[in-house]
């Protein structure tokens, strides 16, 4: 009997009466193989008592990443959107096609922006548009309501999403690390000498992003309450947000703001606080912000290069549709000056 550190792929060929290709192909779940071969060589493999080589796993994954190459060689980055541009036209949207793109002629593949909506499609004529031009790859662009469905085969696909959109959480999502974005921008403004910071988000970006904002303020209203005081987070939702901030401003008379809302700086202007002399104000997302903006900034290139990261792994591991479990990779935004709070006391 041959030891089980010996057995190779070879005798597990022998034992089944398949070619050493087709085993190959069989543990790594390919999908030409029926289900019912892929299970057989699996437990032939079991009982013979093979083990991979790591040599030759090396020398395996190398081909099989050339393989994936030239079988795969367009991703698709998708947007869902109601009209082509919508989202692309952003500046971050643009910063992580950039970085996505780059990332992904690294690994020999060609990024393309598709919308969804083209010509009318429905999601299932999308679906079979992607399959008849050989795109397995697919990166979900943020959806404009994270809510919304799109029902595409998702079995077909290896699939990356940028956010997380609600229905579909158990594909793998790339994500700012909204909480520690904005304990970073408490920190920045302290360092500054502000003192009583207030948070003002809408409604539905505070859904968004799960309320981790929010989350993230309580911790630090709570931990500096002895030297801050307490400011209760504005929630803009409906009409009138200028009307709703100067209000809260008038009221509460904080001496910098936390916020990604395109009201905020007009409404102190409207009570001719300027800024920052009389208020400081820090952006959780400074690229798709006002002009000159301090605060957090969103590294959407690292974002997109690191979907086509764990696309690229997927591809070549041969999974389509969504994990068992939920999976994701958090991008820490870092501090950007810019012009909008005072010089550091520091």
């Amino acid at each position: 009997m041959i030891p089980p550190s010996h057995i190779t792929l070879k005798d597990v060929a022998q034992h089944t009466g398949l070619s050493v290709a087709a085993v190959s192909m069989a543990l790594r779940d390919h999908v030409s193989l029926p289900a019912v071969t892929i299970a057989r060589v699996k437990r032939a493999a079991q009982r013979l008592g093979y083990t991979p080589n790591s040599a030759g796993s090396a020398l395996a994954a190398h081909r099989q990443q050339l393989r994936v190459r030239r079988d795969f060689s367009v991703i698709a980055l998708i947007s869902n959107w109601p009209s082509r541009n919508e989202w692309i036209q952003r500046a971050g949207a643009q910063r992580l096609l950039a970085g996505a793109a780059a990332r992904a002629r690294a690994y020999g593949y060609e990024l393309q922006h598709l919308w969804a909506r083209e010509d009318h499609m429905t999601p299932a004529r999308f679906s079979r548009v992607l399959t008849a031009r050989g795109i397995r790859g697919i990166i979900l662009a943020p959806f404009e309501d994270p809510n919304a469905p799109f029902e595409i085969d998702w079995a077909e696909f290896s699939v990356v999403t940028i956010e997380r959109p609600f229905r579909y959480a158990h594909f793998h999502h790339i994500v700012p690390n909204y909480y520690a974005d904005l304990r970073l921008a408490w920190d920045r403004l302290r360092a500054h000498g502000y003192r009583r910071i207030g948070l003002v988000i809408e409604a539905g970006l505070a859904e968004r992003v799960a309320h981790q904002w929010e989350a993230a303020h309580a911790f630090e209203q709570t931990r500096h309450a002895r030297d801050c005081g307490s400011i209760p987070t504005l929630v803009i939702a409906g009409s009138c947000p200028l009307g709703s901030i100067r209000d809260w401003l008038q009221q509460h008379r904080p001496d910098a703001i936390i916020s990604r809302c395109d009201d905020v700086l007009p409404a102190a202007a409207g009570l001719k606080l300027r800024v920052p002399r009389d208020l400081g104000y820090a952006s959780l997302n400074v690229v798709d912000d006002a002009p000159g903006a301090s605060g957090i900034l969103q590294h959407r290139d690292v974002m997109g290069a690191t979907a086509v990261d764990v696309l690229h792994s997927l591809l070549h591991r041969n999974h389509r549709g969504p994990h068992v479990l939920s999976q994701g990779t958090h991008i820490d935004g870092t501090w950007h000056e810019g012009r909008t709070v005072v010089k550091s006391k520091e």
